[in-house]
């Protein structure tokens, strides 16, 4: 009994300590570029595809993308 509460407590914490992270690519918009039509819906500019990375771990989250910001249109 006491070796299952043990064993049961530490699979808990190691899953508490294992970090979760998240990568890929995703497309980003110009913000700038962001405007609203006569029939009011959204219509968007420049549009580019950017590297991302996420980590989670102990409750704390960090971040960041990658890529060059799309150029505006026209250009």
């Amino acid at each position: 009994m006491v070796a299952t509460t043990i064993s049961s407590g530490l699979r808990r914490l190691i899953a508490a300590a294992e970090p979760w992270y998240d990568w890929g690519a995703i497309h980003v918009e110009r913000m700038q570029e962001i405007r609203v039509d006569e029939g009011g819906r959204l219509q968007t500019g420049g549009e580019g595809p950017v590297r991302y990375f996420q980590l989670q771990w102990f409750g704390i989250h960090i971040g960041f993308q990658l890529g060059r910001t799309p150029k505006p249109e026209g250009r």
